[in-house]
């Protein structure tokens, strides 16, 4: 099933890409266009799983979790897009910069709002799971302003719902942030002309998400206290990579079967060899 994820993933990020290449600045084609086939491959994957009768608890877990939730959060995230892209005024650079500033003030608050689930989410937490992502004995009829909301035992959860509107809005925050700091992009460009790298990362983006895990886990940033975010920022931006959703990636980590640190460990063997090569030289 992650085989399953791993697919699904590299698919909509391939399409969406070239999606918005073809449609720049066109907000409404880009998402349109992204949702359309978001929901195609979320239908082919629930024929796949949900008539599944023989599903053990943790595939169905899985499923919900990680599949489906996350296939609706991207659509509800490219319908978060549309809406604030397309109430844009056409203002000013500095007022443009506060409207998205605006926007992000809104979307902290609803997570803070439901910190407790937005925690468990960003957390990777699992204790929870069987309650959250497991199907029901019976419909759930939730009142939700004046209509009814009904969960159905046999295709939904209790809480996939909750779970995929916030990291849709956890995708949102970060998108604003990226179109906030671009207003400052400039600058950001003359520095790097007057200090160029030509370091580039050359090896998988998973072994440089174990890095980054690893450094956080030694605290070695900050005393630390420096948070994964920060960390994962530093390197996209000084060896020009993005890698992603890379607490996703860390989770693929995690349920590794044989090695959990198969980067980290080739490292070790690598300079341990160069060790054991050099120990005969004289360094003066």
């Amino acid at each position: 099933m992650q085989h399953t994820l791993s697919a699904l993933t590299e698919d909509i990020v391939t399409y969406t890409k070239e999606i918005e290449e073809n449609h720049r600045n066109d907000y409404s084609a880009v998402s349109d266009l992204s949702i359309h086939y978001i929901s195609e491959r979320l239908q082919w994957v629930k024929e796949k799983f949900e008539k599944d009768e023989n599903i053990s608890p943790q595939e169905e877990i899985f499923y919900f979790k990680s599949i489906k939730c996350h296939l609706l959060a991207l659509m509800q995230y490219y319908l978060l897009v549309k809406n604030i892209e397309n109430k844009k005024p056409p203002i000013k650079k500095k007022k443009i910069k506060k409207y998205y500033l605006k926007e992000l003030y809104k979307i902290k608050k609803k997570l803070r709002k439901n910190s407790f689930y937005y925690n468990y989410y960003k957390t990777m937490a699992t204790h929870l799971d069987h309650q959250f992502f497991r199907r029901m004995e019976h419909d759930i009829y939730i009142p939700v302003g004046s209509y009814i909301l009904n969960i159905d035992c046999r295709y939904n959860t209790p809480a996939i719902h909750l779970f995929s509107r916030l990291e849709a809005y956890d995708r949102l925050r970060k998108y604003l942030k990226g179109k906030i700091k671009n207003f400052d992009k400039k600058r950001q460009k003359q520095q790097v002309t007057e200090n160029p790298s030509t370091l580039k990362w050359t090896d998988s983006k998973t072994g440089l998400i174990e890095i980054v895990y690893a450094f956080h886990a030694a605290g070695v940033f900050n005393n630390g206290k420096a948070e994964i975010k920060e960390i994962a920022e530093f390197f996209q931006q000084n060896l020009n990579i993005d890698l992603g959703q890379y607490n996703r990636v860390f989770y693929d980590i995690r349920t590794r079967k044989k090695s959990k640190t198969k980067f980290i460990d080739n490292l070790k063997n690598a300079l341990t060899k160069r060790i054991k090569e050099t120990e005969s030289e004289l360094f003066i």
